[in-house]
């Protein structure tokens, strides 16, 4: 125990700038959490229609998916320290006015529309500005923990904030979570105060207009498509967020349908402590030296562990597999993320970074999309007592509700086993070593300005 948290105080010290800008952010992070869960509650308790509640939850990620190409082209041409606090205030200012409206009884439903709206812009910049600024706040073999403490703020927000928010609101109301919210902004603004984010040297942003926007959103991809390692792990990653979007949907009922509300909750507890687990670990470890393949050994490890959860009807089972599947995410977002920002030169991380979110992140909504169509009118019917897998796959998995989305589950589950241990295999027998995957920052494969309208040569 005293050996651990030694090393913790050095990892610390080591990054402490960073620690502080992470901590102030993290708890902004959760108070916008607990706001956002605390306004469902009450849009829903207000208009009893799963409709509203369903447009806000469109207003809150229609942002992230149109406009984060943009965002990380300005991100590159601006001061990313500067965006951070502007996006930090304009939160602040949109969380104090909700409280405002709410006390003088003036809140409507709509106000909430706008709000998601405007605080899921103000995230699209804080995120791709975050993402852009660890690469220049910490040491190159210190990125992995920094990555793995972002994704332990997000993974304590997922598994505390529900609770604390129905906490809260019986204590002192939406308005009272309000002002907390708005307070966590205060305490991210003042902790802005006392570090310096380094910027990278300066992009020619003479030109004005949309069109020089879109000539940096296209220069970004040139960094990307040029390159084919870029190119596997976007698909790759792609596929694991279609995946997770696919799962997000069937958790639920394949819990749901033949246990009770309290088992769900339970089981989703122990699971999100796995995630906090797994972001711990990847805090201390940092993903070791070749990341690449730390990513593949863990999406494995991801796979199985759907495999597990969607093969039988069993609490036990489903919560070691969802447990194993929660641990791996921190780990697999967090060399990920690495991968990229050790990768890309630091001018560029903020295009290259929005794109890799566009992308991945229509990976994720195409996977809610098709989760229901998929389990509801083909493999649940299938794997009913007389459908036409009953008497095949129904005898190893069950048959009955909610058998056919432990299928779909388990389907995912060999899909990402399958991928990861492929790409392990090529780039393992390919004999590539981290320095061919990741390129020190100083060597010339930085594809020219786009002012000078040339390509990339080289090739990865």
């Amino acid at each position: 125990m005293m050996n651990a948290l030694s090393q913790l105080i050095a990892i610390i010290r080591e990054i402490r700038s960073f620690f502080l800008f992470w901590l102030g952010q993290s708890l902004s992070e959760i108070g916008n959490r607990l706001t956002g869960f605390g306004l469902s509650i009450w849009v829903y308790q207000n208009t009893h229609a799963v409709t509203q509640l369903s447009l806000v939850i469109f207003f809150t990620t229609l942002p992230g998916v149109l406009i984060t190409p943009i965002v990380g082209a300005l991100v590159d041409r601006w001061n990313r320290q500067v965006i951070i606090i502007i996006s930090d205030l304009v939160a602040a200012l949109i969380t104090l006015t909700l409280a405002l409206l709410l006390l003088t009884n003036h809140l409507e439903v709509w106000h909430t529309y706008i709000s998601a709206f405007l605080t899921s812009l103000c995230g699209s910049f804080q995120m791709i500005a975050k993402s852009a600024a660890v690469t220049m706040m910490v040491k190159s073999d210190q990125i992995g923990r920094a990555n793995g403490l972002i994704q332990l703020s997000t993974a304590v927000g997922q598994l505390t904030a529900p609770i604390l928010a129905g906490v809260l609101i019986a204590a002192v109301q939406l308005q009272g979570l309000l002002l907390i919210d708005f307070s966590t902004y205060i305490i991210a603004l003042v902790t802005l105060l006392f570090i310096k984010i380094p910027q990278p040297e300066a992009i020619n942003n003479s030109g004005k207009g949309i069109t020089v926007i879109i000539d940096e959103i296209i220069y970004g991809w040139k960094n990307i498509s040029s390159r084919i390692f870029f190119v596997i792990l976007l698909i790759f990653m792609t596929i694991h967020f279609f995946v997770s979007g696919m799962t997000t949907v069937l958790i639920d009922p394949l819990i749901l349908s033949f246990s009770s509300t309290t088992t769900f909750g339970t089981v989703m507890s122990i699971a999100g402590c796995g995630m906090v687990a797994g972001s711990l670990v990847m805090s201390f470890w940092g993903g070791g030296k070749t990341s690449i393949y730390t990513l593949f050994i863990f999406s494995a490890l991801n796979g199985i562990g759907l495999i597990i959860a969607g093969a039988k009807p069993f609490i036990p089972t489903i919560t070691l597999g969802l447990c194993i599947s929660f641990f791996t995410i921190p780990i697999i977002l967090s060399t990920n993320y690495t991968i990229w920002q050790t990768n890309v030169h630091p001018k560029v991380q903020g295009r290259v970074l929005s794109l890799l979110g566009t992308v991945t992140g229509l990976g994720l909504a195409l996977g809610n999309l098709t989760a229901s169509p998929l389990a509801d009118r083909i493999l649940e019917p299938m794997l009913s007592p007389e459908g036409l897998l009953s008497t095949t796959v129904g005898q190893l998995i069950e048959i009955g509700e909610g058998r056919g989305i432990g299928f779909l589950m388990i389907i995912e589950g060999l899909i990402v086993f399958i991928t990861s241990i492929s790409l392990y295999n090529y780039f393992y027998f390919q004999k590539l070593d981290q320095k061919w995957l990741i390129p020190k920052l100083d060597e010339q494969w930085l594809i020219p300005e786009i002012t000078e309208k040339e390509t990339v040569t080289k090739t990865y």
